[in-house]
């Protein structure tokens, strides 16, 4: 009997079940592992990659903190918090000191008995208010913070050091560190370059201590008080309304003291001909082989979204390893280091272009377009500050251009939008006087940080 072998050609829609079949194994092996207290996951916008081309690929990584506390709420991490309180004269403006002086008053009430606390005041000169110690006597606390009274210049930089000096003196396991650093104005003693500071700060945190600013009002540096709060892995808060300094600070305490994970980190390890580009919104290092992308501590509910971007160089089509991804970080309770299992990213080299065109993750997409956005939006405002309208206008134009080439949905409606919005308020900066100005570019930045640094 003669069997008739049929050999059927190849076609792309071969090629297109292949990387279906490959991409649901991708997210078998991706689910996170029980008891995390933090899980990531790991989505290619496109699971292709068209070569000959130039080798583009980003990969979306998401780090969920659950919305329930790992722990028993009566054993929340304890607390190192040094209170960097700036007392220059223009805090006397407003409200400001005496609300500052509230909050400081709050936070000593809301925290435990094993908590350590160091509270420095600054204008152009730097006191130790309270060296680092536990907060037993509480009214001693109250009675210090009753003294501090407004005058000077600004040196933040040597505020933002004593923070740092006392929070190590008290820096122990198992204990949150954090420096909570507030200003009204600009650095005008000391240290006052920005990526100085911001790399200041880098610093410090890779020693275990982080760093959240306050901005207060309409006079302070934005760009400062953001850069330090990037680089230090803390929160960057905007209030414009100095009545709300007790209630940013009440938050920051709630979030510290629901804190699931210190020191995090994403670790991308490349493979043969994978090239890191960059991150949206976040710093990163090298470490060996590696690309370490550094996000700080993360709070019960919060979550971090990260668009990886890479290049991946291969000539042979078919199914490449691009690189395994891993994530570490410290329980705060225990001090612990904890690693969770690698997620190897595979894509696959195509010559049809429709093929790849099919291949893509909208949702993905959508939110890689939405934080592209927000870089842009930051970027134009940096050219509001210089004078440069038309340089402003031009990459609003651009990024509206971006956002109309993903498929539509609510959150890419919003965001043109707000771009449009912020296109109007440009052309019409005339009609306003300055603190409309100031306020209208710190509201635009601060939302601007908010998508990228802090979701």
């Amino acid at each position: 009997m003669n069997t008739k072998v049929v050999v059927k050609r190849w076609t792309p829609i071969h090629t297109a079940l292949i990387i279906l079949c490959s991409a649901f194994i991708q997210l078998a092996c991706l689910s996170p592992a029980s008891g995390s207290a933090l899980t990531f996951t790991v989505r290619p916008e496109n699971r292709t990659v068209l070569v000959p081309g130039p080798g583009n690929g980003t990969i979306q990584i998401k780090v969920v903190a659950p919305d329930d506390l790992p722990y028993p709420t009566t054993d929340r991490p304890l607390l190192n918090l040094a209170l960097v309180i700036d007392k220059s004269g223009s805090m006397n403006e407003a409200g400001k000191m005496e609300y500052a002086i509230k909050a400081a008053h709050q936070l000593v009430d809301r925290l435990g008995r094993d908590d350590y606390l160091s509270i420095i005041a600054y204008d152009q000169f730097v006191r130790v208010v309270s060296p680092a110690r536990r907060v037993k006597d509480r009214r001693r606390f109250h009675k210090l913070i009753n003294n501090i009274y407004p005058g000077g210049r600004t040196f933040l930089s040597g505020g933002l050091e004593e923070g740092f000096r006392q929070a190590r003196r008290a820096k122990k396991r198992g204990y949150v560190n954090r420096v909570l650093l507030i200003s009204d104005g600009l650095a005008n003693v000391g240290v006052t370059n920005r990526n100085s500071l911001r790399r200041r700060a880098g610093d410090m945190s890779e020693r275990g201590i982080s760093i959240s600013t306050f901005g207060v009002g309409y006079d302070f540096d934005e760009d400062l008080m953001a850069g330090l709060a990037i680089g230090g892995s803390g929160s960057y808060h905007y209030i414009a309304n100095p009545s709300d300094i007790v209630a940013a600070l009440s938050n920051e305490f709630s979030m510290a003291s629901r804190t699931v994970a210190t020191d995090v980190e994403i670790i991308i390890r490349l493979k043969k001909d994978s090239y890191f580009d960059s991150v949206l919104g976040h710093s990163w290092r090298r470490e060996g082989d590696s690309v370490v992308i550094r996000l700080g501590d993360l709070s019960s509910g919060e979550k971090r979204n990260l668009m990886a971007k890479l290049k991946v160089k291969g000539k042979s089509l078919g199914m490449q390893d691009v690189a395994d991804i891993s994530m570490r970080y410290r329980d705060p309770v225990s001090g612990m280091v904890r690693k969770e299992a690698s997620q190897t990213v595979k894509l696959q080299l195509v010559k049809d272009p429709d093929v790849y065109r099919d291949n893509f993750d909208n949702r993905v997409r959508e939110e890689k377009s939405v934080i592209e956005s927000n870089a842009n939006m930051e970027k134009a405002a940096k050219r509001v500050d210089s004078g440069d309208r038309s340089g402003a206008l031009s990459i609003l134009k651009k990024a509206v251009y971006a956002l109309k080439q993903v498929p539509a949905s609510p959150a890419t409606e919003a965001e043109i939008q707000r771009n449009e919005r912020y296109q109007e308020q440009i052309v019409g900066m005339d009609e306003m006087d300055d603190d409309e100005v100031k306020e209208m570019q710190k509201d635009i930045k601060y939302k601007s940080y908010q998508r990228l640094h802090r979701q």
